[in-house]
């Protein structure tokens, strides 16, 4: 572990940050009150395009591989890969929300993964100085780490235990994989 996410075509992917935040609202006043619990992590569903059944076979056997919940993968959104070169300029601390970085210039909303986790840039980066991203920091990174762009990928988990498929008349298998990042 981790394994190796299937090269199949994607058809789909559904990504969601989920916040640890609580709100409390008053009945009368509705004034808020806003709790931070600092939690983040990346929860995902990929739906695949309908597989034959040679190429549906080496799915199955993924997800069976997996063990339910016990088992992880690594996988990152194949849509998001871009051609940058970012060096860190110092480490990283957990809960780090800027990054001091060199390199090319990069636009808001292009993920990359460093460490074993993925990110996403929330300001327009010009190529030096601080990066701004989200989630925070996960762990302790060295300086001189490049920030991959290419391919960015996390480390993931299914969301449950049991996992199934449809196969069609037509014998394609149709998989709708929910998951959640492995912290």
């Amino acid at each position: 572990m981790p394994l190796i996410f299937p090269d199949v075509g994607i058809q789909n992917v559904e990504m969601r940050l989920k916040r640890s935040i609580a709100v409390a609202e008053s009945p009368f006043s509705y004034d808020q009150q806003v709790y931070d619990f600092g939690g983040a992590r990346w929860e995902a569903e990929v739906t695949l395009a309908p597989l034959s059944y040679s190429d549906a076979r080496s799915v199955e056997a993924f997800l069976i591989g997996l063990k339910g919940q016990s088992g992880t993968f690594r996988f990152g959104n194949p849509l998001h890969n871009i051609n940058k070169s970012v060096l860190l300029q110092s480490s990283t601390a957990i809960g780090d929300e800027t990054i001091s970085a060199q390199g090319s210039a990069v636009s808001a909303g292009n993920y990359f993964s460093l460490g074993n986790y993925l990110y996403i840039v929330t300001e327009n980066y010009t190529g030096a100085g601080q990066m701004v991203i989200q989630p925070p920091m996960r762990e302790v990174v060295a300086n001189n780490t490049l920030l991959d762009f290419s391919y960015p990928r996390s480390t993931w988990r299914l969301t449950a235990n049991d996992i199934g498929w449809s196969t069609s008349s037509s014998s394609l298998t149709s998989f709708t994989i929910p998951m959640v990042e492995a912290l």
